[in-house]
């Protein structure tokens, strides 16, 4: 008997180093998920703090009230294994964060939902993490 409860042993023991390691890498992957986050929303903040008006010639930022800045928010979402992360306006969205987002007539767009896009992408890869 001394060889199956030394069998059961082993197997306990590599079931439980397993399911920490499972428990480190879920930790790992929302602490980058939220990291990628704060970077997506730190870049709509700087997109529109360094994109030239449109509207105002010579102002070399989006800025008049601040409301589009301070609006800017992210998010985490989990639903089971699938972790959504999202940057931009999710709160308050008022119209004319798009028509300064996508551009309209005179207005030149700004981009700062792909640039945002693009650094939680880059932050998830220094994670070494794959993207969809």
């Amino acid at each position: 008997m001394a060889g199956v409860t030394g069998h059961q042993n082993i197997t306990k023991g590599l079931f439980q180093m397993l399911m920490e390691a499972e428990r480190s890498v879920k930790a790992d992957v929302q602490e980058a998920a939220l990291e990628a986050a704060i970077a997506g929303e730190e870049m709509v903040r700087h997109v529109i703090a360094t994109t030239p008006s449109a509207i105002v010639e010579g102002k070399d930022n989006r800025n008049w009230t601040f409301n589009m800045s301070e609006s800017a928010d992210s998010d985490v979402r989990r639903n089971g294994n699938t972790i959504t992360i999202r940057a931009g306006w999710l709160e308050n969205k008022e119209g004319y964060f798009l028509i300064q987002e996508h551009g309209q007539g005179t207005i030149t767009p700004m981009n700062a939902l792909m640039a945002a896009r693009t650094e939680m992408l880059k932050t998830l890869t220094r994670w070494g993490l794959k993207t969809k």
